[in-house]
C-alpha cells in the first residue's frame, strides 16, 4: 500500500512538473470551474434541505446508499452508521462536504483549522460546528502511521460528533481509515511547490486569518450582534503630542455607523500623516468553537 501510495504521488508530481505555465494556469482555471459547478449543485440542494450527492432529502438514511448527510442527522442516523459512511467517503471528502455546509450558515467563523490552537504535534485537529451539531476531527502521528494493534494497524484519524453539547460519537469509538485519495493528498501537500486545500467555499478561520490584516479592517463591516462577528478587531489611538478630543471619537464612531466601515479603518485614514499612533490587533472572534482535543491511548 505505502508503495503505492508513493509511486501515485510520484506520477502526480511528474506530471505537474512537466507542465508548462500556461498549462498549471488552464489546469487551475478547470479545476476551479469543476468546484463552482459542484458547489452551485451543492447550495441549490442545501436550500431545499436535498443532498447533491445521492438526491434524496436530509432526513432520508438509507442504510444501503451511505451518504454524508447522514452526518447532519435530520434522519434516524446511528452511532455505527458512521463506519458505513466512512467506507464510502474518503476524509477530505467528508469535511469538504461539513464545511460547506458550516459556511453555508456563517462564512469561516464555524470552522476552527487554526494551527496554533490545535494540539501540538497532531497531523491533523478541527472542529465544524454546524446548528447545534459539532464534528471533531484528529489524527497523531502514530494514528497515521498505523500503529496499534489489528483494529488500527492501518492509517486512520478519529471523529467525535456531539449534539446539542452532548456526545454521540466518541473519539475513541472507531479508527476511521484514511481511503487512498486522502493518502495521496496528505502525502503531494508536502511536496514543494504543491498547495491543496478545501476551496473558496471551503475555507475556514485558519485561512481567514491568513488574509492581509489591512484588507479584513477596510473590507470588513462591524456588527452590533456580536454573535455575528468573525473577527475581533481591537484598535488602540496614542497620541504623544496632543490629547486627541472627545469629539473626534464620537465623529468616528458616528460615521462608522453611517458607513459601516470598522473604526480601525476611519482612524487610520482621520489620522494618516499625523503623530498619532493608531495600532490595530486582528484576532478570530469568540465565536469560533474550540478544537476538541483527544487524548491519545497509548499501548502499555
Amino acid at each position: 500500500m505505502v508503495k503505492d501510495i508513493e509511486k501515485a504521488v510520484r506520477h502526480a508530481k511528474a506530471a505537474f512538473d512537466d507542465m508548462t505555465q500556461e498549462e498549471l494556469d488552464e489546469w487551475n482555471l478547470i479545476n476551479d470551474k469543476e468546484h463552482r459547478e459542484q458547489y452551485q449543485d451543492f447550495i441549490d440542494g442545501y436550500k431545499q434541505e436535498t443532498c447533491y450527492l445521492c438526491g434524496k432529502d436530509f432526513k432520508t438514511v438509507s442504510r444501503d446508499d451511505p451518504c454524508v448527510h447522514w452526518l447532519l442527522r435530520r434522519g434516524k442516523f446511528r452511532t455505527k452508521d458512521i463506519k458505513l459512511v466512512t467506507a464510502k467517503f474518503g476524509y477530505h471528502n467528508i469535511c469538504a462536504y461539513l464545511r460547506w455546509c458550516a459556511n453555508a450558515e456563517r462564512i469561516a467563523v464555524n470552522i476552527n483549522d487554526l494551527t496554533e490552537e490545535a494540539p501540538a504535534g497532531k497531523v491533523l485537529s478541527s472542529t465544524i460546528k454546524w446548528k447545534n451539531i459539532e464534528w471533531s476531527f484528529d489524527c497523531s502521528p502514530n494514528d497515521f502511521a498505523g500503529h496499534g494493534g489489528a483494529h488500527s494497524n492501518f492509517p486512520h484519524y478519529h471523529f467525535q460528533m456531539r449534539i446539542d453539547g452532548r456526545q454521540f460519537i466518541n473519539f475513541n469509538d472507531y479508527h476511521l481509515p484514511f481511503s487512498d485519495f486522502d493518502l495521496v493528498q496528505m502525502r503531494l501537500s508536502q511536496e514543494p511547490g504543491v498547495h491543496s486545500d478545501y476551496g473558496a467555499h471551503g475555507f475556514g478561520m485558519q485561512d481567514a486569518m491568513h488574509a492581509d490584516p489591512a484588507d479584513i479592517i477596510n473590507y470588513t463591516n462591524p456588527t452590533d450582534d456580536e454573535s455575528d462577528s468573525v473577527f475581533n478587531i481591537q484598535t488602540m489611538v496614542m497620541a504623544p503630542d496632543n490629547p486627541i478630543r472627545g469629539e473626534e471619537i464620537i465623529a468616528a464612531f458616528e460615521e462608522s455607523k453611517r458607513t459601516g466601515r470598522t473604526m480601525a479603518a476611519i482612524f487610520r485614514e482621520r489620522f494618516a500623516g499625523s503623530s498619532v499612533q493608531v495600532q490595530t490587533v486582528v484576532s478570530p472572534s469568540d465565536n469560533v468553537p474550540q478544537i476538541t482535543s483527544r487524548t491519545e491511548h497509548k499501548p502499555r
